[in-house]
């Protein structure tokens, strides 16, 4: 393996948040075997993007394309108050 690709996601404490990310990887692997791709996340998940990297590395990528993945299911709408509620 000499380029490898991290899906670089905020991150959430909610597990399913992550799978959209990982879908991503997963197609990206399936559409290009030679070519490694990871998830890294800005906070609340694992790996972090310096610790992905480093594997990366570590596993004989010789390049490293992050790509920002800033996007995903919120979950404000289950667990902020709507403003109708705030009226009340």
């Amino acid at each position: 393996m000499t380029q490898a690709i991290v899906l670089f996601a905020h991150g959430s404490r909610d597990p399913l948040w992550r799978a959209p990310m990982e879908a991503v990887a997963t197609r990206i692997a399936s559409q290009s075997p030679d070519r490694r791709a990871i998830c890294a996340y800005l906070e609340l998940c694992e790996p972090a993007l310096p610790d992905a990297v480093r594997q990366l590395v570590a596993d004989g990528a010789t390049a490293v394309t992050v790509v920002p993945m800033f996007l995903g299911t919120g979950c404000l709408l289950y667990t902020s108050p709507s403003p109708r509620d705030v009226e009340e």
